[in-house]
């Protein structure tokens, strides 16, 4: 009886791989993602009084099998990078909003005309020259 089980889990499992072989068939952070906020909107429809939040979510699981089960592996990698990278850029912005709330009485923040590198300099020190630490670009600034 154990070995007959055994030998259709065996069955499955090469029914399994026969069906992903030659498709993207990851879970990558787009993936991850996409599920997670399916499920996050499925949770949210259950306290909402319209069905619109479903439609969302089950777009977003359709989405998410759709490149999982996609034959086209390189397009996918293209996405997940795309997201990873635009992802770090907007958490580092975020970080970057909240250190100048953070230090907003003890410095103020501006841009270099040339390269727009984002500079800071001690407030109430009147008019300075300030030098970019990017371009060298040498400048004039009240602070």
């Amino acid at each position: 009886m154990k070995q007959l089980w055994f030998e259709r889990l065996l069955h499955w499992n090469g029914k399994i791989q026969k069906l992903l072989t030659g498709r993207y068939a990851r879970i990558d952070q787009l993936n991850r993602t996409l599920l997670t906020l399916s499920l996050i909107l499925l949770v949210l429809n259950l306290f909402l009084p319209t069905s619109f939040a479903f439609y969302v979510a089950f777009s977003l699981w359709l989405w998410s099998n759709y490149r999982f089960f996609s034959k086209r592996i390189y397009p996918r990698a293209n996405e997940n990078t795309r997201f990873v990278a635009s992802r770090q850029q907007m958490i580092t912005s975020i970080s970057m909003i909240k250190t100048k709330f953070i230090h907003r009485k003890a410095y103020r923040y501006f841009k270099c005309p040339a390269c727009k590198q984002q500079l800071r300099a001690p407030k109430k020190r009147g008019k300075i020259k300030v030098t970019c630490s990017k371009c060298q670009e040498q400048f004039f600034k009240i602070v």
